[in-house]
């Protein structure tokens, strides 16, 4: 297959190496995802809080003179 970047070829690779790992067994995959959360939850994030950035009036800046 034919890919957009080099950036595509390692994900296919890394995708095609996990799914032989767990013999293409989806929840074998999500089960382990899980285990390894679970081992490493004190560097997860649970939740982002975004606050919008100030508006700016750029109709004043357009229009100044």
């Amino acid at each position: 297959m034919q890919s957009d970047s080099p950036i595509v070829d390692e994900v296919r690779r890394r995708r095609g190496e996990l799914s032989k790992r767990f013999d293409d067994d989806l929840e074998a995959f999500g089960k382990h995802r899980m285990e390894y959360q679970q081992q490493f939850q004190d560097r997860l994030v649970s939740q982002i809080t975004v606050v919008p950035a100030p508006k700016r009036d750029t109709c004043a800046q357009t229009h100044s003179g």
